[in-house]
């Protein structure tokens, strides 16, 4: 015999053998319980972790048997997880290979092997001794979740004191002709047919059947052959109706192994999940109007208190048809948990029920049914969304992101594109923190100042500046830590921005702009018309300084970037048009226009637009000429404004007969202004008093830039302005 260590804890004995090669479980890496009939053996899954584990038991002579999955369904044996994720195995008192002391005390010896992804399979093993507890029913029937069980009491009264059953009646006449001492199984079907095995056929069909010292077992897997689904009150219920005997030569001994089981799936809504199943199952109830029954709802295999139930919130109702078992969903019993689907977060709850109830129909009819039903719901879509604490006037984003279950933890959260682990969020200010709720859930908050660099503004209008934070955050589950990530964005619209303001002045040869800077302006663009400042100031003599509270501006009259609004004898009105722009979208966010009136003197202009602009003087020549007579070499060009001391010349460089050459880098225009004088006769003058005028007008477009502006002019002394104004 192997050594072993015996240790008692209450009423459950605790032997550890110490089988060659096996070692002790770890403190607190496993723990055992007798309850309801049943050996309840847990694993910490911490001790577990990633590795692969398997179990089996020693026989009664010490052979080892691992345990599989038809193994399990045929010898009684359940293995699974319990709510949180500890790795749970089951077992029957009245399974396989557990050592039973006259129905009333029972033992099992086993082995449970871990491999971890290195090394070889560590053994560990144990033996747990049970008491029965609470004294055999009759007949006892366990709907499992991977078998239907039943159990039938052996001392039954004889044969022929009792009233026969439909099944009896039917298998009497197999029982006879059978052979003598062979344990046989017949099985019934709705139809009226029999099939009929010996123990050793159905045993390697899957099926169970033993005997213990005062008991007749029959165990079967769900989904067999020789089980049938039928209705009950339009409720699901798997039913395998069988007969197990013995015969000999002077008797034969039949015994009612039939088991029903309730298999219809439970009803799961956004509040609520509930399971219903029919009160009475009438395959194994022969007397109906004769039931009698006390039912009772349970967790984890513990049957609980009407107290119990009450402040878990549950309904537990039984009429005389069915019986009603409703849970809110997140309800104490079951455990709430955390959930991914496609980096979507949701929930899942799960709770394991109970449903025992004990009936009695005649005398002889006293039976315990017990259902295990564990529910897990659907995954339940939560949307997680940010709560907007902020308050403008405090100069920082306060948000939260919610809701979560208790089994979330924030990993990392990126702000304005750059990612924070918790402590570099704290490190930074952002103040990263949990937040709880009342209902147990929690939100994640963040704190972050408007005038971080990571957040953006933006310039809307007048006062307001809108400040945007984009944020993502990392979050990952407990303990499984699988990974999600949850994108926010926060805008804040507040009026904090001083506008700058504009004073525009007409100086010698020049046009000019003062700024006062306001809040935003020095990260806006300057523009000169539609062209940035930066390329137009250098090469155009535009005259700039900044001493940081003002900007100063001027432009040189007949500059590239202004816009001349006429020409004409009384003066030349030019414009500078500035603006302010934004460095993303080129979008205007301030404008102000300069406008002065410079007189005309002697003028030459060469417009971007291909239009030559020049003015004659009279005094040019002398004697003075009649400005009004003068014309271009087409004759039919004259002046668009004259008077008596001056004209004024507006025309297109591809009419009046205007010429054109290429003069190095240049493409140059070239016309001439001529004055005809009066003769005396005016039909053959040989007299007359004018002189005779001349004057060439050219203009020189650089060939990398035809559209630039060249000038000369000759202006007088005095410059007269006009009214600045704004433009939109």
């Amino acid at each position: 015999m192997p050594t072993m260590l015996l240790m008692r804890l209450g009423l459950l004995w605790v032997v550890v053998p110490w089988h060659v090669g096996s070692v002790s479980f770890p403190d607190g890496a496993a723990r055992t319980e007798c309850r309801g009939r049943y050996f309840w053996i847990w694993l910490d899954k911490a001790f577990v972790g990633q590795s692969r584990w398997r179990y089996g038991v020693y026989t009664e002579s010490g052979q080892y048997i691992e345990v599989t999955q038809q193994l399990a369904s045929q010898c009684g044996f359940m293995a699974g997880t319990d709510l949180r994720g500890n790795p749970q195995i089951r077992v029957s008192f009245l399974a396989c290979s557990v050592l039973n002391t006259f129905d009333q005390d029972f033992s099992l010896q086993l082995r449970v092997e871990v491999t971890g992804a290195v090394g070889p399979s560590v053994p560990y093993d144990m033996t747990i001794n049970c008491p029965l507890g609470a004294s055999w029913r009759p007949r006892e029937i366990v709907c499992e979740e991977n078998y239907m069980e039943v159990s039938v009491q052996r001392a039954v009264p004889g044969i022929a004191r009792e009233v026969l059953n439909e099944d009896w009646i039917a298998a009497w006449p197999v029982a006879q002709g059978a052979l003598n001492q062979v344990w046989q199984v017949v099985f019934h079907f709705q139809n009226g047919s029999l099939l009929s095995m010996p123990a050793t056929q159905a045993h390697s069909m899957g099926y169970g059947v033993n005997t213990t010292a005062t008991r007749v077992l029959f165990r079967t897997p769900y989904g067999t052959a020789q089980s049938e689904i039928t209705s009950v009150e339009g409720l699901e219920v798997e039913v395998a109706r069988a007969t197990v005997f013995y015969k000999q030569a002077w008797m034969i001994l039949m015994v009612d192994t039939a088991v029903a089981c309730p298999v219809n799936s439970p009803m799961v809504n956004a509040t609520s999940l509930s399971w219903v199943t029919p009160r009475i199952l009438p395959s194994l109830v022969l007397w109906p109007e004769q039931y009698q029954d006390e039912v009772q709802m349970g967790l984890d295999g513990r049957v609980i208190d009407v107290g119990t139930v009450a402040r878990n919130g549950y309904t537990f109702l039984a009429d005389s048809k069915l019986i009603h078992i409703v849970v809110p969903i997140g309800a104490p019993g079951g455990l709430l948990q955390s959930a991914l689907v496609d980096n979507h977060y949701g929930t899942r709850y799960s709770i394991h029920l109970l449903l025992d109830r004990h009936w009695q129909g005649d005398e002889s009819d006293r039976t315990r049914h017990r259902s295990y039903r564990p529910i897990r719901t659907p995954f339940s879509p939560q949307t997680p969304r940010i709560i907007d604490d902020t308050v403008a006037a405090q100069s920082y984003f306060k948000v939260r992101l919610g809701h979560f279950l208790p089994d979330v933890e924030l990993v990392s959260v990126s702000v304005g594109g750059r990612p924070f682990s918790h402590p570099e969020a704290e490190d930074h200010g952002f103040d990263p923190h949990e937040a709880p709720n009342p209902n147990g859930t929690k939100a994640f908050g963040l704190r972050v100042p408007f005038a971080d660099p990571l957040v953006q503004q933006q310039y809307l209008h007048g006062p307001l500046r809108r400040y945007t934070l984009h944020l993502n955050y990392t979050l990952r589950l407990l303990p499984t830590g699988e990974a999600f990530t949850q994108a926010g964005l926060i805008t804040c619209d507040v009026p904090d921005v001083v506008l700058p303001s504009f004073q525009g002045s007409c100086e010698a040869g020049a046009l000019a702009l003062l700024m006062t800077h306001g809040t935003l302006d020095r990260f806006w663009i300057p523009y000169v018309g539609e062209r940035p400042l930066s390329q137009l100031a250098a090469p155009h003599s535009y005259r700039v300084s900044d001493d940081g509270r003002r900007f100063h501006l001027a432009v040189p009259l007949l500059a590239a970037g202004l816009a001349y609004e006429s020409i004409s004898l009384q003066g030349l009105t030019a414009r500078l048009d500035f603006s302010l722009r934004d460095n993303k979208t080129r979008s205007v966010l301030a404008s102000f226009a300069v406008v002065c009136t410079f007189p005309t003197g002697q003028l030459l202009v060469c417009l971007p637009n291909g239009t030559l602009v020049a003015t004659v003087l009279s005094l040019d020549t002398k004697p003075a000429l009649d400005p009004r007579r003068t014309h271009l070499r087409d004759p039919g060009c004259g002046p668009v404004a004259s008077d008596s001391s001056r004209a004024l010349f507006s025309f297109s460089l591809s009419s009046c007969g205007t010429t054109r050459r290429f003069e190095g880098g240049y493409l140059v225009y070239e016309n001439e202004v001529t004055f005809m004088p009066e003769g005396v006769p005016a039909t053959s003058p040989i007299i007359t008093r004018d002189s005779w005028y001349r004057l060439t007008l050219r203009c020189r477009y650089p060939l990398t830039e035809t559209l630039w502006v060249s000038a000369r002019r000759q202006l007088g002394e005095d410059v007269a302005s006009v009214p600045h104004r704004p433009v939109g």
